[in-house]
């Protein structure tokens, strides 16, 4: 694999993956190192690990779709995004307990919180678009009944 696309593979794995254990042990390693700029440090020597030498890599042309940061909801209907988490029937969840983990995190009215669909191992639930980004932010790095969550946009439903 060229090195190009290893950068490219790493920064859609940033971008999309769960990384709670990997930044726990950046944390552990982080405090092995003995002065500031450690995490720098420590993700400078996984490239170095990863890439090999970069001295005549183009740094200009590595990513050919640039990204603002801009969170895309797909399922918007009537001002309401439509969030997916990963978590659901199977880990003890019931829509009551989702309005009040949603609550407690984000501070959203529950009131707010529209449609809930719950699956067996994942929900989806309707917030106004306007507190989406909130939400999905309050849900960073928690866990719920033991789940390490994820909340991101839901796709678009398919017709």
């Amino acid at each position: 694999m060229s090195k190009e696309k290893k950068i490219e593979k790493l920064l859609e794995s940033a971008l999309t993956d769960n990384l709670e254990d990997y930044l726990a042990l950046l944390k552990t390693m982080r405090k092995r190192m003995p002065f500031f700029g450690g995490t720098k440090r420590i993700a400078a020597a996984l490239l170095k690990e990863s890439l090999g030498d970069i001295s005549k890599l183009n740094l200009d042309c590595i990513s050919s779709k640039p990204t603002d940061g801009k969170i895309v909801f797909e399922d918007i209907k009537d001002g309401r995004a439509r969030l997916f988490i990963n978590i659901g029937k199977n880990h003890g969840i019931s829509p009551g307990d989702l309005i009040r983990e949603i609550v407690k995190r984000s501070g959203v009215d529950g009131k707010q919180i529209g449609k809930i669909d719950i699956h067996g191992t994942y929900s989806f639930f309707e917030i106004p678009e306007q507190y989406a980004e909130l939400v999905m932010v309050s849900f960073e790095n928690v866990r719920v009944k033991g789940i390490a969550v994820a909340v991101e946009p839901a796709k678009k439903r398919k017709k």
